[in-house]
């Protein structure tokens, strides 16, 4: 009961919070960028490499100690079972020392590398990864730019607008499928950047929930990345699209709060707060069976860890984000018109 009044009184100042933590997210993926020279880590399927695994009892420290000698670039993953028994070691390395760590290894194992010894290598070319990964990057912007228009195209009014928000976003799309792979890096960016910045300012300007939902998104998303990068994650391919899931995620309970919210028949804070209500329970359940899951997968360091961690994290800040950030915009249009 205390708690309404509270709330009307400074849920405006609210927004101070999640602009802060914004801001500190955008300031270290800057300082990681300018320390890196990429915004993420990459793993092997990003960089390009080899992954060797080894079914093997052979501590990883012996077998770190070993390879050490000849390189010094690599990483060792121990692969346990549910039991926590240790049943493989994945050694990664660089393609460019595939050759001298198959040497180091046989020399060290006294066995070829074939799969009749339980050996298993996996090796992906720089120049593909490359591609793929730029490719993975433009899948996720015309993802994000599209769940905005869509969005917009349900909350806003004016058909002459909404066509326009179509073919800019139909422009967007050809420009970043086809000339962003291909051209100079820095004109690409200069260009997406304009054409964002025309959309962004159409959504301010015709509709406030739309720019609102759009924003909690890309919170969700530089948040997540910032604490992927603190806490030392190196990005497959499939925590890329762990990313891309997270747009998903994270409209789902913006999208109810801000249908709620705009029905005229309900008071601001009973709507609110019956969002609050449907979407917290939706969030948590999910967190709940990613948790378990990640559980169970967890000791066979397989791409499903890297998902299921980033997911939580994104989950995370999309319940700090709906309901600090998308809430307060919400209700504070809703009360000014």
């Amino acid at each position: 009961m205390n708690f309404e009044p509270w709330y009307n009184k400074n849920y405006k100042k609210l927004l101070i919070i999640p602009a802060i933590v914004l801001a500190l997210s955008l300031i270290y993926i800057g300082i990681f960028y300018i320390q890196n020279g990429d915004i993420i880590n990459k793993d092997v399927s990003l960089t390009g490499g080899t992954t060797i695994t080894l079914q093997t009892d052979i501590a990883a420290q012996d077998l770190e100690a070993e390879i050490s000698k000849t390189i010094t670039d690599f990483e060792i993953t121990t692969i346990s079972n549910n039991a926590g028994t240790q049943i493989q070691l994945a050694i990664i390395v660089g393609e460019h020392n595939t050759e001298t760590l198959e040497v180091a290894l046989e020399e060290f194992l006294d066995y070829e590398l074939t799969s009749a010894n339980g050996v298993s290598k996996e090796t992906t070319s720089a120049s593909l990864s490359a591609d793929f990964y730029k490719q993975l990057i433009v899948a996720i912007l015309i993802a994000f730019f599209w769940m905005a228009a869509v969005v917009f195209l349900i909350f806003s009014k004016g058909k002459k607008t909404k066509f326009w928000v179509i073919i800019l976003n139909v422009l967007l799309g050809f420009f970043m499928g086809n000339f962003f792979l291909k051209s100079n890096p820095v004109i690409s960016g200069i260009i997406f950047i304009a054409f964002a910045a025309v959309l962004i300012r159409i959504y301010i300007k015709n509709s406030v929930p739309a720019f609102a939902v759009m924003l909690a998104a890309f919170a969700n998303i530089i948040m997540a990345l910032a604490v992927v990068d603190l806490i030392g994650i190196k990005l497959s391919t499939a925590g890329i699209v762990a990313f891309l899931m997270l747009i998903g995620y994270s409209v789902d309970t913006d999208i109810l709060l801000t249908t709620r919210m705009l029905k005229k028949h309900e008071a601001t804070n009973t709507a609110l707060f019956g969002a609050f209500k449907t979407g917290t329970t939706m969030t948590i359940t999910s967190i709940i069976a990613i948790t378990a899951a990640l559980i169970v997968v967890f000791p066979f360091a397989s791409v499903l860890n890297q998902i299921f961690t980033i997911l939580l994290i994104g989950l995370a800040f999309d319940l700090f984000n709906t309901w600090i950030t998308n809430a307060s915009i919400i209700k504070w249009y809703v009360e000014t018109k």
